[in-house]
Formats: C-alpha cells, structure tokens, sequence
C-alpha cells in the first residue's frame, strides 16, 4: 500500500467515526419517582416515569436507556448523587426523577433534570389529579426544550391541539434538526372545527338503514369485499372508483332474526361470515353462519340459539370465534367460550379465560400490552355506556365519565317469565355496544383503542334516544392512568353504526371506515339512507414516535 494513501485512509476513517458518534442518539432514563398521599395514587411511581418517557422520545437523536425498564425496578433517588449514580448505572446521558404529593383531589409534581455537564434542571407544577396529564406534557415539554434544546418543540397550548410532528398531510415530513420523521395523518383527524374540503372518501348514499359492517375478502378473489348488515338484507359490495360501491351479492335474513352485527372469520381454508341475530319474539339467539362463492350466499348452520362475535384474545391475539348463551331476563347469561364450527353445527369449546365479570360477548376489547412490557388490559363498555378498563387480574383500574359506542341495535329481555301478558316495565333493553378496533396504527409498541363518541344534547336526557345528529371517533391510548385521547376526527354529521379498521379500496394501506345513517324522520317524509365515510391512514409514512398530548 502506498504511503502516500495512508494519511488519507486515515483521515477518512476518524471522519466516519466522529460521524458515527455524532449519530448516535442521546439517551436518558426517567427514574421511579416517590410518591407522597394516599396509598391509591402509590402506583404514580411507575406511571408517570413511564409517561414521561414516551413524551421525550425523539428517534435519532432523544431516546430512552436501553435498561429504562430495569431503571424502574430501583427506588427513586433521594439527592443529586444518588440521580448521578443511576444514571452512570443505566448508561444515560440524562436521567430525570422527582416527587408527586397528592393531598385531596390536587397534585404537587417536583421534577428534576441531571444533564451530562451536571446541571441540574429543576420544575415544579400543581393541579387538580384529574389534570396531572395535561401537567407532566408542560413538563415533558419543557425539559425538550430548557434540557435536550429542542427547537422542534412548542409549549402546549392552553385550548390543546395535537403535535403538529403527527397531524402532516403530506409524505415529505417534518425537519427535526438533521431528522425527517415521515409522520403522516389524515388532516381530519384532528380535535375539533370544519374544514371545507375534507380528506377523506365517501359512498353513494343507499337507501337503507345499516346495522353493522364488515371489510374483508369473502369470496377468496385476494381484495377485501364490504359487507353491509342492514334490518332485512345482507348486502356484498365492491369498493370501486374511490367513492362507489358496486353490489355484488344479496341475501334475505329469516323473518325471525333482529341482526345485531355482522362478522368474518377464517378458519380450515373456509372465509365464514357470522350473522348473530335476536328473536324477539322467542326473546333468544338467533344466528346463523354463511358462506360466499361464486356470487352466492351458502348456509352452513342455518341455526343458531348463541350469540356469536369475534374477537382477539391473549396471548396471541389472533381472531376468535366466540358465543355465549341467551337469556330471556337478562338479554345474555354465563360465560363467554370459545365455539368452532363443525359441519352444520356451532360447537362449544372452552372459557374465555382473564375476562371480568360483567363482560359479555359485545362489549370487550383487549389491549395488549406496551412492546417490551408485561399486563394487558380489557376495556368494557358498561351498562351506561362509559369505558371501564381492567387489568389483568379483573380489577378495575380506570374508568371515562364520558359515554362511547352510541348504538341503536338493541336487545329487548324480559322479566316477566311465567305470565301470559308482558308488561313494559317487565322488559329489559339493552344497547349492543358497536366494535372498538385496537390497533398499532403508528408501530411505536402501544396500541390504540379505537371508538365512536355520539355527540348529543337530548341523549343526555333520555336514555333511548339513538338517532345521534353528530359523531366523532376517538382514538385512545392506555396511558398507565386511564385512557388519553390521542387523535379523533371531525365531527360527522349523521348517527355512526360501526368503525371498521381496513384496506377498503384494497392499495396496501389501512383506512378508517366510518358507517352512518341519516334518519328521515316521519314528518320529514324522508327515508333512512347511509353511507361509508373512509379515512385514508397513511401508516407507511410513520417513521417516528410522535409526542402526543392531552
């Protein structure tokens, strides 16, 4: 090798090294924080390091030790020593920890910031407990800002708003200093407010009321078919053109079912669609389980008295078929078990283990848990229609004050058992609660639990009124507190049957899909009709974790 090539070879060798070590991103651990009050709030320890954690991620460039949850295990640093020492430990460039005090229903929270120059950054901020989100985002911000000098970074507003490093209508991204993040989300999910042209997609209007969709390739042609439940028919759709849906089968349900909604599940090689109905004359199940080939309907069990659904369950979290038992007082009785399907009969397999008590084959959603983390989450829809989540012991842990789902498919139970004559006050009704998708749509590790939110005055008054004027669905992540809200779209003008996450338009990405009926009314002389309003989620652009806020 020449001599004279050697001072050259070495020079470039330095220089891809110091561009090595001026890539890599600068870490940080967030330390358990001690915990002053009453003993309920003990678990803020772990729950706050673990959101403040997320809130300060920034890929590249700002991101977590890789022993963050080993970090946890420790107990919370007493003096600036002792931070110094933990964080050498962890191998950190920062560490930050502190101290939450809760006397009544406000909380004190005291932070502070070891930087690599020792500087010892310090905050502090006192509101109400049920605000103590909304605080530790001002600190997360903060600390971006006055610690790591982020400029990427603006202080949350009074009014809220989502990041704008997630709300991005576009593919190019946004500049972090020499990052480019590629976030993307439809500019319609977004808080609150109109927007004249609105991104996202909507159907011809139909002239039926529907009861429940479905997005899945029916017929095995390798393109998602939409199946659109309505009170008399079954309906087998072709999403074409971007706006139109071009029928593709038909068929009758029996006089005697009240659909309730509207399924697809694979299992041997065969696509099944559930149909899971009520008699509400015989007050029973009443389902049935079809198939779909060469543009006809095929019934293979013409009989069911189960309800049926399906649903992903822990461990694996894949699709099952599940059912549980009519009762004529109570709507639903027992336990909810696992059923398959064996010639033309449904068959009963075992519990559903892990469930609460008050679940029922509607109205749960699991949510797994965190990438890297251990103790998933079941998320119920009560009775009044708030969400209550429970881990995975069954203990309640969380519950909403707000009211979810919103449906008008009902269940009508009766008491009267024994009597010739039913009186109303006798009957039970119960709402089926609609489907809350849990999904990863921004493949950061948590998954968000997906849920339509009925905007409405006069519902709040009286309990049966279902034909909600306006909706807006939410997206919710568990946030070790309860459920923060995350995105949600534009309010929706009409009464939300069901929200489906799927490739309806079959191009390889994932969509919001949104199904709405406009009630006529009987002065009005206008008939029912709806519609699908689709919501492209661009989820190959999101390359980075954005920093979400309340």
């Amino acid at each position: 090798m020449s001599r004279r090539f050697l001072p050259a070879l070495w020079a470039f060798t330095l220089l891809f090294l110091m561009m090595q070590v001026s890539a890599q991103a600068a870490t940080y651990v967030v330390a358990p924080f001690k915990v002053s009050g009453a003993q309920g709030y003990s678990y803020l320890g772990q729950a706050v390091p673990s959101m403040l954690t997320s809130r300060l991620f920034l890929q590249g460039q700002f991101e977590p030790s890789a022993r963050q949850d080993a970090a946890l295990k420790e107990k919370a640093p007493a003096s600036r020593e002792a931070a110094a020492a933990m964080a050498k430990k962890y191998g950190a460039d920062y560490i930050v920890w502190g101290d939450i005090t809760v006397m009544g229903d406000q909380a004190s929270l005291d932070v502070s910031a070891l930087s690599p120059k020792g500087v010892v950054w310090k905050d502090s901020a006192t509101s109400p407990v049920n605000g103590l989100i909304a605080g530790l985002q001002d600190v997360a911000d903060s600390i971006n800002v006055e610690v790591f000098g982020r400029t990427d970074v603006k202080r949350a507003a009074a009014t809220g708003s989502l990041n704008s490093a997630f709300v991005v209508n576009d593919t190019t991204g946004r500049q972090y200093g020499s990052v480019k993040d590629g976030s993307y989300l439809n500019p319609s999910l977004r808080y609150q407010g109109t927007e004249a042209s609105n991104v996202q997609m909507r159907s011809q209007m139909l002239s039926y009321e529907v009861v429940s969709t479905e997005i899945a390739d029916v017929d095995g042609d390798g393109r998602n078919d939409v199946l659109m439940l309505t009170p008399n028919d079954l309906f087998v759709y072709d999403w074409q053109g971007g706006n139109r849906l071009e029928q593709k089968g038909k068929y009758r349900l029996p006089s005697t079912m009240q659909p309730i909604l509207v399924r697809v599940f694979k299992a041997d090689g065969h696509r099944y669609i559930i149909l899971t109905g009520n008699d509400e004359s015989t007050r029973t199940a009443d389902s049935q389980v079809l198939e779909f080939t060469n543009g006809k309907f095929k019934v293979v069990v013409k009989y069911s008295e189960r309800y049926l659904n399906v649903v992903k369950v822990p461990p694996l979290y894949m699709p099952v078929l599940v059912g549980q038992d009519p009762d004529r007082s109570k709507t639903v009785s027992g336990r909810v078990y696992e059923v398959t399907i064996e010639g033309n009969e449904v068959v009963r397999r075992g519990n559903i283990s892990k469930l609460p008590k008050k679940a029922n084959v509607f109205n749960f959603s699991w949510i797994p848990a965190d990438e890297g983390k251990k103790g998933d989450h079941v998320v119920l829809v009560m009775e009044n229609e708030t969400l209550a989540t429970f881990d995975s012991k069954g203990t309640r842990v969380a519950s909403t004050e707000d009211i979810y789902s919103g449906s008008s498919v009902a269940v009508v139970g009766d008491r009267s058992i024994g009597t010739l004559d039913t009186d109303d006050d006798n009957l039970v009704m119960y709402y089926v609660p609609m489907r809350m998708p849990v999904v990863d749509l921004d493949r950061d590790g948590r998954h968000e639990l997906i849920a339509n939110k009925p905007v409405t005055t006069a519902g709040k008054l009286f309990s049966n009124y279902r034909t909600y004027p306006q909706g807006e669905i939410h997206a919710m992540l568990w946030d070790g507190m309860g459920l923060d809200l995350l995105w949600k779209t534009r309010r929706i003008k009409g009464t939300v049957s069901d929200v489906n996450i799927a490739d309806i338009d079959n191009n390889g990405k994932l969509d919001l899909v949104v199904s709405v009926n406009a009630f006529g009314g009987v002065t009005t002389g206008m008939k029912t009709r709806c519609a699908l309003y689709v919501y492209p989620l661009d989820t190959t652009q999101v390359k980075s974790k954005p920093n979400y806020q309340e």
